[in-house]
């Protein structure tokens, strides 16, 4: 094995369910990828990837093949594979030298993501551009997960009720009870998009039990609608058909309040292209269809063509409406109370009855106009 070393963990000696709870260090990813090549070939587990050149931005992570994994990390570095997620692309910019690297747990695969979504609610990573890990299930597993709910359970214990670490292994928890009693079929495995439940409430009816597809194609197929449409809802929390929130991950009623209507045509919104993987991680955001064409060293048609399509390579694009309108404040110039909030510019000119540039010039100067004052701050 090398020259890796053994320590026991504070944080894990008491945990439930793992094969090997003492975490495993190595000297660097660079010397743990020859170390591990063969005997971690299929072995699941979490582990962490800390820079030795700033120590507080680190990494966490899971994987059902943690040898393979940590090569694709090794290549990811050496420039040899194009990063995949925003994590990936902060990694690949240092040295594999220059990567810690600690195997924090071992687990079974049904348990990965759990221990990676426990550990990130320990650890708090710095690099993770996401801390919910959205639970996925394989259909190869069947209905064999009461070892791991059990293990789910325990750790629930671990944490007080309504704290954010038992609200997110408590989703875990749903997810698995739900799919211990699903009936996968050949199907399921055969696609790609195979380990994603998918919910879907009717907000009509709050109280109803959701209906649940055992995999993304079976939604697309029910719903009849592409990938990055789904993905597109559920990312921006958008209703569907004016009646239906689609989620990766049970939702309680009380977030349904959460999920709006798509926004309707206004001038005041830019649509940014959000690029995401196959296990829907945002890997980049771009501004306009053309920083994405330029990005890519692709034509500009070819560019809007796949927005418009969602899909691009192995990537899913989402189209992202963000807003321009800037909202202004008004206070009276004499006691500089809050009179008034106006949500854009064109309001503040109606409400002002001046043109753009004096209102300009009065927000920039901070000066006062028929006892009024002009802010984009909330407070002078």
């Amino acid at each position: 094995m090398g020259s890796f070393k053994r320590h026991y963990s504070t944080n894990s000696s008491n945990l439930f369910g793992v094969e090997n709870n003492k975490p495993i260090i190595f000297d660097s990813l660079e010397q743990g990828c020859e170390q591990i090549k063969y005997k971690f070939i299929g072995v699941s587990g979490v582990y962490k990837l800390t820079n030795k050149n700033d120590l507080t931005r680190f990494y966490i992570g899971s994987s059902n093949n943690l040898s393979r994994r940590m090569e694709e990390y090794n290549k990811l570095t050496k420039g040899l594979r194009t990063p995949h997620s925003l994590g990936e692309l902060e990694i690949s910019k240092t040295s594999s030298s220059e990567w810690n690297l600690e195997f924090i747990y071992l687990t079974s695969p049904q348990l990965s993501l759990v221990y990676e979504q426990y550990a990130i609610i320990m650890f708090k990573p710095t690099i993770n551009s996401n801390l919910k890990v959205i639970p996925r299930i394989n259909p190869q597993w069947g209905n064999h997960l009461d070892h791991a709910i059990f293990v789910i359970e325990k750790l629930l214990s671990l944490f007080t009720v309504g704290s954010d670490g038992y609200n997110r292994l408590y989703v875990f928890l749903q997810t698995f009870k739900t799919a211990n009693n699903l009936k996968f079929e050949q199907e399921d495995i055969d696609n790609k998009y195979f380990c994603f439940l998918v919910f879907v409430y009717d907000i009509s009816s709050p109280s109803k039990k959701p209906i649940i597809y055992s995999s993304i194609n079976r939604t697309l197929k029910a719903l009849q609608i592409s990938h990055s449409t789904l993905l597109y809802h559920i990312n921006n929390n958008y209703i569907y058909n004016s009646k239906f929130i689609l989620s990766f991950e049970p939702v309680i009623t009380g977030d349904f309040e959460k999920y709006t209507e798509k926004p309707v045509g206004d001038n005041q919104l830019r649509k940014h292209v959000a690029v995401y993987n196959l296990d829907n991680e945002l890997v980049t955001e771009f501004k306009s269809g053309r920083e994405m064409a330029k990005y890519f060293q692709m034509d500009g048609k070819i560019a809007r063509a796949a927005i418009a399509k969602g899909e691009f390579q192995d990537f899913l694009l989402i189209a992202k409406e963000v807003s321009f309108r800037k909202t202004i404040y008004v206070f009276d110039s004499s006691t500089h109370q809050l009179i008034d909030k106006i949500n854009g510019v064109s309001k503040a000119l109606k409400y002002a009855k001046i043109n753009y540039y004096t209102l300009k010039s009065l927000i920039e100067n901070g000066n006062s106009f028929k006892g009024k004052i002009y802010s984009y701050k909330d407070k002078l």
